[in-house]
Order: C-alpha cells, then sequence, then structure tokens
C-alpha cells in the first residue's frame, strides 16, 4: 500500500478542511472542535494554533496571499484572521467576524478582484439569500440566489438550499458564481456591484440539472477550459462545461467512485495533464484524468472519511522570506503536493508524482 510522504498529527477531532497559501510555504487546516492551525511547510510543524477559533466545528478554511486566513464555522461565523510568521514562529489575530448562515453546510466562496479580496457565503439557506463582502470596503452587500425546485428540501417546502459556492472575477466589480443546489441542479450566476459598493444585482445566466442522484457536494472549475467539476453523495463524479453566455452542457459521461460519497473535489495541471482529486467517504483519495473523467487511481490511508483535498502551487513568489541559501533551494525543486484531510484526525501529504502510474 502507498505511503504519504508526511503525516500532520496536531489535531485532536475530524480535520474539516485543510488548504495551502502562501506559495506552499503554509498549510491551513481547521477541524470538528474549532481548531484552528496553521503549518510551516518548510519544517512541516505548526506555526499557529487557535484552540477557540470558532465555539463549533470548523467547516471551511482558506488562506490568502501570505498573511489573510479565512474560516467559516458551525457557529454562524466567517472570521478573518491576519498571520503574523518568521520562518520559525507565527501568530493568528482575528480583524473581523461576520454573520453568515452554515446550518446546511454550504463553504463560503471567495476571489480576488484588483487586489480586493471578496468572499461569498450564505445569509439565510432557507431563502436562498446570499452575500459579498469586500475586506477592504468591510460592506456586506445582498443578492439572491435561491430557486424553486422539484425537490422538497422540508415539510413545509422551502427553497431549495444551496450546497456549495465557486466565485470568479470576471471584471472589475463583476464576478460569476457557480452554486450547486441540494435538487442536483448547478447554476451560473453573474453578479454586478455598483460603483457605491452598496448593491448588487444576481443574474442567473445558466441552469442544468446534473446527473447526480444525491445533493451535490462540491464543485471546482476550471478557469482555463471553462469546465465545472462535481461530486455528490452519490457514487458520481461529473463534468460540465459553461459555453458562451453561460450555457451549461455536459462535457463527459459521469466516471464512478468505488462507494457513494465524495466530500470535496478539485482540479489541477501536472504540466500539461489536468488532474480532478475526490476526497472519498470510503477513506480514499480518488484520482482522474480532468479531461476524459477516467479513473486514474484510488489511494487508501485514513481509517475514516475523507473531507477535504488540495494541491499545492509551487509557486516562487515568497521565495525571498526563505534566509538560508540551501533551504531555499530545497524548497524551490520541492515536489507538488497532494493533501488529504481526514475524519480520522489526520493530514497526510503527497508527491503527486509518485502516486500517479508511470
Amino acid at each position: 500500500m502507498l505511503q504519504p510522504d508526511f503525516v500532520f498529527r496536531g489535531h485532536q477531532a475530524a480535520v474539516n478542511s485543510v488548504r495551502f497559501f502562501g506559495d506552499d510555504r503554509f498549510l491551513v487546516s481547521g477541524d470538528q472542535d474549532g481548531v484552528l492551525i496553521v503549518w510551516n511547510m518548510l519544517l512541516k510543524r505548526q506555526l499557529a494554533q487557535v484552540k477557540d477559533a470558532h465555539s463549533a466545528a470548523i467547516l471551511s478554511v482558506c488562506g490568502v496571499g501570505d498573511s489573510t486566513v479565512i474560516t467559516q464555522g458551525r457557529d454562524n461565523k466567517l472570521k478573518v484572521w491576519e498571520l503574523d510568521a518568521t520562518e520559525f514562529s507565527g501568530s493568528l489575530d482575528l480583524v473581523q467576524s461576520i454573520d453568515v448562515d452554515s446550518i446546511n453546510f454550504c463553504k463560503f466562496g471567495y476571489c480576488v478582484s484588483d487586489k480586493t479580496v471578496w468572499i461569498t457565503a450564505l445569509s439565510d439557506a432557507g431563502s436562498g439569500s446570499a452575500f459579498l463582502y469586500g475586506l477592504e470596503n468591510k460592506k456586506k452587500i445582498g443578492f439572491s440566489i435561491g430557486r424553486r425546485t422539484r425537490m422538497k428540501t422540508s415539510a413545509d417546502g422551502r427553497e431549495d438550499s444551496p450546497m456549495c459556492l465557486k466565485m470568479e472575477a470576471i471584471a472589475d466589480r463583476r464576478f460569476k458564481l457557480l452554486v450547486a443546489y441540494e435538487s442536483t441542479v448547478l447554476q451560473c450566476f453573474e453578479i454586478s456591484v455598483d460603483t457605491s459598493l452598496d448593491t448588487c444585482t444576481a443574474k442567473c445566466t445558466g441552469s442544468v440539472t446534473t446527473d447526480h442522484d444525491e445533493p451535490i457536494m462540491s464543485l471546482d472549475y476550471d478557469t482555463q477550459q471553462h469546465l465545472v467539476y462535481t461530486c455528490a453523495a452519490d457514487n458520481k463524479v461529473c463534468c460540465y462545461s459553461v459555453g458562451e453566455k453561460d450555457i451549461i452542457v455536459c462535457a463527459a459521461a459521469p466516471s464512478l467512485l468505488p462507494n457513494a460519497g465524495g466530500s470535496d473535489i478539485r482540479r489541477f495541471y501536472l504540466g500539461a495533464k489536468s488532474l480532478v482529486v475526490v476526497a472519498g467517504w470510503d477513506y480514499c483519495i480518488h484520482l482522474f484524468d480532468g479531461d476524459l473523467l477516467k479513473s486514474i487511481c484510488s489511494i487508501p490511508f485514513h481509517r475514516a472519511g475523507l473531507t477535504s483535498v488540495d494541491m499545492s502551487s509551487l509557486g516562487l513568489a515568497s521565495e525571498s522570506q526563505i534566509s538560508n541559501e540551501a533551504v531555499r533551494q530545497r524548497w524551490n525543486s520541492r515536489p507538488r503536493w497532494l493533501v488529504a484531510a481526514s475524519r480520522d484526525s489526520r493530514i497526510s501529504l503527497w508527491d503527486v508524482a509518485g502516486i500517479i502510474p508511470s
């Protein structure tokens, strides 16, 4: 059985989310007990920890640039943290806290436009009310992504809840927002923010009922090929093309996981090769060819379901932060990493080239 290059063991509870940031120098993770950890990838050791970052489970984490960390918890809070880090030590300071609706586990989306970090999340999952929030202007701008559906989500037939969000900047104050729903519908919205940054409009520009049989759990968007990849509570991995005027069509026949359930899906490139990785409920990492959506391999290692996966970027912009020349050279020759978080409280780190069959 394949073994990871390294295993991070600092969490005592199920790890729900993990992401690289800072040109791979940092890894951020959040767990079921509300513990937030930033890891130093040079040393593969904890750099900073907040034990009570949220009063309930952390659903999602990400890092932006070298110093911004964003977290969302089941306590209905979205928090922005400032990382103060040197090569060997660091600390996290809370700088903003925003009310969100995390009742249906829908995770926030974000993008960077004109050096401004924009966040989108739900303010009311039942009605499909969402908002944009710019970290610089600190304004919460509301809009709706709710829809009526063929599938009831409660006894009173409330609106179908969004399950996951993916946002991309397409111009100044204009965004493409992809939303996957409990009913298995995938929709594309164009969000336009007015010049005063007080209001915005949300126009549904494309919609498709996917091939999934169960609620969609995660989506990722290939901005180069304009492809959307989805995984769900069923055993299907699907791919859809977003064409001109945001018309959404099936791009490939669904691929099947060995067992039902995918928590997280990520698309990345290894050289010219497009790859898709899925965090399986069956404890396995599942790799697919991103163009053909054919299974490459499934990797068992963890002792509980996987919750999150991510890939390193091999970015070199932060190499000036490394003072030792030998360490800098070793860092610049690092492999492409794949990371997986699990409910067994561990995070595994893999060399992508070492797990893909030649």
